[in-house]
């Protein structure tokens, strides 16, 4: 009950050969005579194993060319290292075909393993998630560092049209180095009264991003004016359709979005007064209707 050796916490020193030894005297049932020790040896070697410390990814990118480095530090055995790409739907899948190069290098007893590769982003490849999944086996390890492309056409995305009951954009980081996605919040846009108004209506633009931290800040501009930062923008008496832009902005990503302000109900300057014969007829494109005044 006494002959069991207790290790805890084990620490990379304790490697090495144990050697369990048990002496037995046996004077062969005879007392007269000196009694003969015996013995009796097991030896095991116990390996300490260690799973990495810190892994970190860094990359270059030029166009849609991409260099992606991983490294995995301070493990023993030298960790493994494969790389994944995740699609917008939520599915990972493993990047075949890789053209890598892999390094291993002794840390005093420990070991670094770095693995480069080279990538090209396919053209309609808007978003791209890429995984390094480090994997050390003897201590059932898995590590995983993302890091997410976003394309300059959604980054700079002046295109981007926010309607009433649109979809809201997505907020985006663009890389995680701590291994786990936060959820996006979302950039939402609201006016009051609305979108569409009266002509001579006086509109009030508001930005909001519940949920994302740090807190976005916000730039309001239309074309070549300067831009009027905050999260509301107050336009007095809007005589014609107009799209403002807003910028939104932290520290892990930024979106830019066209707002469209239309008018539903047309100038009555631009019509004839009523001294005069005949009808004109304006075409109010955004409902789809025609108002008409004699």
């Amino acid at each position: 009950d006494n002959t069991s050796l207790e290790i805890y916490p084990t620490q990379l020193s304790d490697e090495g050969e144990y050697k369990c030894r048990i002496v037995v005297w046996d004077n062969t049932g005879n007392s007269t005579e000196p009694s003969v020790p015996i013995s009796k040896e097991a030896r095991m070697m116990l390996k300490v194993n260690v799973p990495p410390e810190k892994v970190e990814i860094t990359h270059l990118t030029s166009g849609r060319n991409l260099s992606l480095r991983c490294k995995s530090e301070g493990a023993k055995p030298p960790a493994d290292i494969l790389w994944t790409k995740t699609s917008p739907d939520g599915v990972e899948t493993e990047i075949p075909d890789l053209t890598k190069t892999r390094e291993i290098e002794p840390a005093g007893e420990l070991y670094d393993t770095a693995e480069q590769i080279f990538y090209q982003l396919e053209e309609n490849e808007m978003i791209a998630k890429i995984s390094c999944v480090v994997r050390h086996h003897n201590t059932n390890t898995t590590i995983y560092k993302n890091i997410t492309f976003v394309s300059p056409a959604i980054q700079n995305a002046l295109k981007v049209t926010i309607q009433r009951f649109a979809e809201p954009v997505l907020y985006s980081s663009i890389e995680n180095q701590d291994g786990r996605d936060n959820k996006a919040g979302l950039v939402k846009i609201s006016a009051d009264p609305g979108f569409k108004v009266p002509y001579n209506t006086s509109v009030t633009l508001k930005a909001a991003a519940p949920g994302v931290f740090p807190e976005p800040r916000y730039l309001w501009w239309v074309g070549d004016q300067t831009g009027i930062a905050g999260r509301e923008l107050h336009i007095d008496n809007l005589g014609e359709d107009k799209s403002y832009y807003v910028l939104a902005e932290n520290p892990l990503g930024r979106v830019v979005l066209e707002v469209p302000v239309h008018i539903t109900t047309s100038d009555y300057s631009q019509w004839n007064d009523s001294s005069r014969d005949g009808d004109v007829i304006v075409d109010d494109t955004t409902g789809g209707l025609d108002t008409g005044a004699i």
